[in-house]
Formats: C-alpha cells, structure tokens, sequence
C-alpha cells in the first residue's frame, strides 16, 4: 500500500511540475500566432477613390491581394520595385475592392475589382504576382489565376504564395520553390512538383517561384525585372534599395539552432507586448513600412499600430491605397512612435507627448549606416531593444541571412527559463500541500 502511495504520490506531482508551465506556454503561443494575423478591419468607404491611370507604353503588372489578408511584405516590396522601375503599370486586384488586411495592422484598398480590371484594363497583364494569401483555396483566386495564364504572361509567386499558386495545378510537373517552413509540407500535397531548397528564385516555363518573405519578395521581384526590363533596370532599382543584388540564384536556407528556442519561449512567456505606434503619412515608402510592421510583430515583443490623424487613405510614395487602423482619438497609449520619412511633423509631435510623453522616432535614425538596406536596420534595433538571439530567428522566419557580427545586442535572457520554472514550483508547492492536507485527513 504504501509503495503504491509513494508511486502515485511521484507521478502526481511530476505532472503538477510539467503540466501548467506547458498548458500556459501552449496557450500563449497559440494567441501570439493568432496576434500575427491579418484582423479584422473597420468598415471603410471606396466610393471616391478613383481607378489608377494607364499608360499603354508600358508593361502591366498585376498583384492578387486577398480581401481576407495578404503578407505585407509579399505585396509592398514587388509593389515598390516594379514602380520603382518606371517601366510598369503597376496595380494591386483582388476579387472586391473593399478595404482589405495586411499583416502588421495596415490595410489596404486595391486598386481594381477583378469584374474593374478587366472593365478597365481588359488586356492580360505582362506580369502576375502572387504573394501568400490567407485564403490560398478560395476557388476565386484560383480561377481568376487560371484565366490569366496566358502565353506572355510571367508569374511570380513569393514565399507561401507558392501554396495558392500550386492549387491552381500550374505547377504540376513543374520544380519550384518557397517559404523553408512550408516546403516539406507542399512536397507531401503536391508530390508531382518538384520542390527545390536553397535557392533565391527558380524558373520554369512562364513562371517564377522564390522563397520566404525578404529573400523571395527582393530576389524574386529584382530578378523578374531583369527579365522583363533589364539588368540595367534591375541593377538600377536595388541600388536605390541599397540591397545587393547579384546574379547567382544560389541560398542557403535558414538552419535551425538550439537558441532559436528563445522565439517559441518568447512567444510563450514574454507577456509584456510593446505598442509601437508606426505613423502614415502620403509619400510614404512601401519597404520602409514592410521592413517596421514585418519584423517587429514576428519578435513577440511588440505590437505595431499604424496611426494617421485621421482615418482616411494614405497615399504611399508610389500611389497604394494605404489606410490606418486608428486616428489620433482612437489610439491607445503607446510605447514607442516611429516615423518612416524624414520629414518635421509638428502636429505629430505635440500628439505623442501628450497622448503618450513620447518622443518621435526616425526610421532613418534607427542605424546609423544610411547605405543599408532598411531591414538590416530594423532587425539591429530588434536586437537591441530586445536580443540578439530574438533579433537573428526572427531574421530567419523572414528568410533573411543578417551575419551575427552584424547583430549587436543582449544575450539569450535567462528569465525566460525562470518564469515558466516559477510556475512550475508554485504549482508543485500548492498540489504538496493539498497532497498533505489529504493525507492528514485520512489520518
């Protein structure tokens, strides 16, 4: 009796040690992924925002966006390098034109209807993009995609938009490529594909796929302009990007390593979210946006709540339809307020610190390297406001290789241990006791 006693006693409080630690961290993961999400937006009216030009000079080119949430930077950074070019009607087309989620709270209105496109525009567009979407089976998107697939017709696809594109059965017996996370999946659905690691961009036939977010959005983007325009104008394009740009496809996949595990624990037991209020105003580059509500949100750490005196659509410097989540009256109290242009906003100014006694934050002051790419930037204020071991797995889930020495910044926080530990020993401490109150009264 008494070994049976002590048996049961062991494996009572072995699961009371393990059991809350792991069901808190489950939860919590599960709500910070479902934070990384599109959302919900607000109602927004579309009635006086008028179609884009055309100009028939040029090439066309397409980017699906999905009313229910697209990937920020799958669709700002193809936007902002094909106008960039000069060379491209440039134009975002989902099924509706109703105002529609980004991840990183921004949203955006597209340009066209599917039914206004082909009213508008009516030819096939030269160019296709196809970034991840959440709906990546919504039979609209698919066919739409289908109906396009012309003769002269490139399409590019951009990390997990591989997904929506492989639905279409356009990739069927072709190889291709995608987000490092999502490839061994789409081999098990898609096995008549042939699905390539370690490379920035892959073409086959009309089609090109590239893989996660940087890597594939700037890789696979610049490469398609060279294509379609030009090594000059490519070259051009990246170099205004300050991003380095080369002709080999070659890339090593991100690598796992045991701190990383800092990004799950994080996301388990880092319940402290920092708002960082990000401020639109018209003129605002698109991979400046991408590049600060892309990578701070994938931290765990931080919140980005884009802002605007009012809510109303916000132009972006080649002509999106950007609209933010609140206005000056509806913003909460934030921690952080980051400017993505570098111009004096006095209105602005007296705003933050009376709203939340902040002072604004430059993106361009984020480093002091002016001739780097913006999201080398970021990610060095990543690691510094947080760690560097944060700072390089997010790096990784955007597909992004910034070498360590680059990254300066705390080591791995020991107190991420402790608190899931504290649980784990208070809870033990409370079933001991209850254990031996039990024991007394049987007494």
């Amino acid at each position: 009796m008494e070994i049976k006693r002590y048996f049961s006693k062991i494996i009572v409080y072995t699961f009371a040690f393990i059991l809350p630690p792991l069901i808190i961290g489950i939860l919590a993961i599960a709500i910070s992924f479902s934070d990384l999400m599109h959302g919900n937006p607000e109602s927004f009216s579309t009635q006086d925002i008028n179609f884009p030009s055309y100009d028939r000079s040029k090439q066309t080119a397409v980017i699906l966006v999905s009313n229910e949430g697209t990937e920020t930077t799958d669709l700002l950074v193809p936007y902002e390098i094909f106008s960039a070019s000069s060379k491209f009607n440039v134009y975002t087309v989902a099924p509706k034109r109703q105002i529609s989620p980004l991840n990183g709270g921004v949203d955006i209105i597209p340009d066209f209807s599917f039914a206004e496109f082909e009213q508008n525009i009516g030819a096939n567009p030269d160019l296709l993009v196809i970034p991840a979407v959440h709906n990546w089976q919504d039979p609209t998107l698919i066919n739409w995609i289908i109906e396009h697939n012309q003769e002269k017709t490139v399409i590019l696809s951009i990390c997990e938009g591989a997904r929506l594109l492989a639905a279409t059965g356009l990739l069927e017996n072709h190889q291709a490529t995608t987000n490092w996370f999502a490839i061994d999946s789409l081999q098990k659905q898609y096995p008549n594909t042939k699905w390539l690691k370690d490379v920035k961009y892959l073409e086959d036939s009309n089609i090109i796929t590239s893989p996660g977010v940087i890597t594939g959005a700037m890789n696979g983007s610049l490469y398609t302009l060279e294509k379609l325009a030009g090594k000059d104008v490519a070259r051009e394009v990246a170099q205004k990007l300050n991003y380095s740009f080369t002709d080999s496809a070659q890339f090593e996949s991100p690598k796992i390593k045991l701190s990383d595990t800092i990004w799950l624990l994080t996301a388990a037991y880092g319940w402290h979210r920092q708002n960082i209020g990000v401020f639109l105003d018209d003129g605002i580059g698109e991979i400046n946006l991408t590049a600060v509500v892309d990578t701070y949100p994938r931290s765990f750490t931080a919140k980005t709540i884009s802002i605007a005196p009012e809510r109303k659509i916000i132009h972006s410097q080649y002509g999106l339809n950007l609209v933010p989540r609140n206005d000056f009256a509806t913003t909460t109290k934030l921690d952080r307020l980051l400017v993505l242009d570098n111009q004096d906003h006095l209105n602005l100014e007296d705003w933050a610190k009376n709203k939340s006694n902040l002072e604004l934050e430059y993106l361009s002051s984020l480093s002091k390297d002016a001739d780097k790419f913006v999201f080398d930037n970021v990610l060095r204020d990543l690691a510094q406001q947080e760690n560097k071991p944060l700072a390089e797995i997010v790096a990784k889930t955007l597909e992004y290789r910034v070498d360590s020495p680059n990254l300066e910044g705390k080591d791995f926080p020991i107190w991420l241990i402790l608190k899931p530990l504290s649980i784990a020993l208070i809870s033990l401490a409370v079933i001991s006791r209850i254990y031996r109150k039990n024991l007394n009264y049987e007494k």
